[in-house]
């Protein structure tokens, strides 16, 4: 378990745009491992998997974003776009109030992948914490992101209109240009890169890494039946209500209040209503593998993995 000593930020790890932790974050307890991306990349998955084991104390509210904030930025203060439930230190340390006594202590907040002061900030506050980054074909995951905001009605255009250079589901796959930020903030023997194909094809293997990885006991089997979906809905009014209560600000006071087989039996309704999206349009999907090609080449080197169905 990590606590803070008032962190001091040196002149090759600034901070863009929040002032040092103050003194009154001493003691606080904070998490010694992050899952932070990539969005549709498995995390709500992998999340899931660790926090059964006994040795893991999972934040209960997933994607608390706290480091990604940006206090100087309106657009976060205001609201817009991106929520951001947790906006201080000590609101983010009541999330691991009750840990006391497990090794592994963690949340997920997959958007840190490409946050422009996470790095930083997280280098300042746990400088020895362990970071966790599930990777996904980029074109298949910008597609799937896609598909997600047309679930939350954030989308109604064609996908051929939307995924250019420049949207976010697109930027969010240069994994290269992202990671090289972390990697300038942390050794490299604290970043755990996981392929989102390996977490599909073998979940085990992946859960068991990671839990050598986390330092504990890798022969932990978690139930592997509950699994996170996308995809296009079949009964729109029926999904979108579904979205808007799972984004509902009340629904962190609530969550704790709902019995655990009313909110399996929410999931399994809203899971009923999805379906297969139709395929990636050719055009689309030869445009986007071109767009990725030299990015997927910089990250083989990076993260030593062969990357060749990424370049189709």
């Amino acid at each position: 378990m990590n606590t803070i000593t008032t962190p001091h930020l040196t002149a090759e790890r600034p901070a863009r745009d929040r002032a040092p932790l103050p003194p009154a974050a001493t003691g606080l307890r904070l998490p010694n491992f992050i899952i932070g991306g990539a969005i549709k990349g498995g995390t709500t998955s992998l999340n899931y998997y660790l926090k059964q084991h006994p040795d893991v104390y999972m934040s209960a509210f997933k994607e608390p974003r706290y480091f990604a904030y940006d206090p100087t930025n309106p657009e976060h203060v205001a609201g817009h776009g991106l929520r951001f439930p947790i906006k201080t230190l000590d609101e983010y340390a009541a999330l691991f109030a009750d840990s006391a006594g497990y090794r592994a202590v963690g949340e997920t907040s997959p958007h840190y992948l490409r946050s422009d002061t996470a790095p930083q900030l997280i280098a300042a506050a746990i400088p020895d914490v362990r970071l966790i980054f599930s990777l996904r074909d980029p074109v298949r995951r910008a597609y799937s992101s896609y598909w997600h905001r047309v679930r939350l009605g954030l989308e109604d255009r064609p996908a051929e209109v939307v995924l250019q250079p420049g949207d976010q589901a697109v930027e969010h796959g240069l994994y290269h240009a992202w990671l090289t930020r972390w990697y300038e903030q942390f050794d490299p023997a604290q970043v755990k890169i996981i392929l989102f194909d390996d977490l599909i094809g073998d979940a085990l293997g992946v859960v068991a890494d990671i839990c050598r990885f986390l330092e504990i006991d890798d022969t932990f089997v978690p139930d592997l039946s509950v699994k996170n979906r996308g995809g296009a809905m079949k009964n729109h009014r029926l999904g979108r209500l579904y979205e808007t209560l799972k984004k509902h600000p009340l629904r962190r006071a609530i969550d704790p209040l709902v019995p655990a087989r009313l909110r399996q039996k929410m999931i399994e309704t809203r899971d009923s209503n999805l379906e297969e999206p139709p395929p990636m349009p050719a055009d689309l999907a030869r445009r986007l593998y071109d767009y990725y090609r030299e990015e997927v080449e910089r990250l083989e080197g990076l993260i030593d993995r062969d990357l060749s169905n990424w370049k189709k």
